[in-house]
């Protein structure tokens, strides 16, 4: 009930107030260039606010589903769905074979993925992002790809700002993979993830 609620009211309010300022961001644009960068920053906020709102929801659920390799997916699209933009344009394409993903993978990757598309669209002004998900019996390869702002890695861990890349990349750990992020700035990023799959199926039997 309470989940509901937060969905209705608050993250229905919060869409609604995206999409708006998506309208004023694209009619400032080409008249008043220092508004339109200033909506961008608040255009983010909201999405960040939203983001959190998704995973409260989420959190108040009673029996939340147990994330499976197909669910995986089904979660990001109705991520990307949730947020009701127009801009970036997500290519998601998800191959794997059922039953061969345990759960701790999954969802240590869906949350990282979801993490990453969260970065591309709230702070990086991406046109495009594309995600891939791929695996068989013995790993797993993600990767999310964006053509927005980009930024020098090395900088944004000295000064502390990295958008949540640190805890995607211990969340990656912690599930035996590697995390590797390739971005410069004007250039896009690149976050590429492996996870084994075989070791973790093996330490459950």
């Amino acid at each position: 009930m309470l989940a509901r609620e937060v969905h209705d009211r608050i993250g229905s309010g919060l869409a609604l107030a995206l999409r708006r300022l998506d309208m004023l961001e694209t009619t400032a644009a080409g008249s008043d260039p220092d508004a339109a960068a200033r909506l961008q920053q608040v255009r983010a906020a909201v999405v960040d606010v939203l983001c959190a709102t998704r995973q409260v929801t989420s959190a108040l659920r009673d029996s939340p589903p147990a994330v499976t390799p197909f669910s995986i997916e089904d979660a990001l699209r109705g991520f990307v769905q949730a947020m009701e933009i127009s801009e970036p344009i997500v290519d998601l394409r998800v191959d794997g074979v059922d039953g061969l993903l345990p759960a701790a993978v999954a969802d240590a990757v869906f949350l990282a993925v979801r993490e990453a598309m969260r970065n591309a669209v709230a702070h990086a002004h991406a046109r495009h992002v594309a995600v891939h998900i791929t695996w068989d019996a013995e790993e797993l390869h993600a990767s999310v790809a964006d053509d927005g702002d980009g930024f020098d890695p090395a900088r944004a861990a000295e000064h502390g700002s990295t958008n949540g890349l640190l805890g995607m990349q211990e969340r990656i750990q912690a599930a035996g993979g590697v995390t590797t992020v390739t971005s410069a700035p004007r250039r896009g990023t690149r976050i590429t993830l492996w996870v084994p799959v075989k070791e973790r199926n093996t330490r459950h039997v």
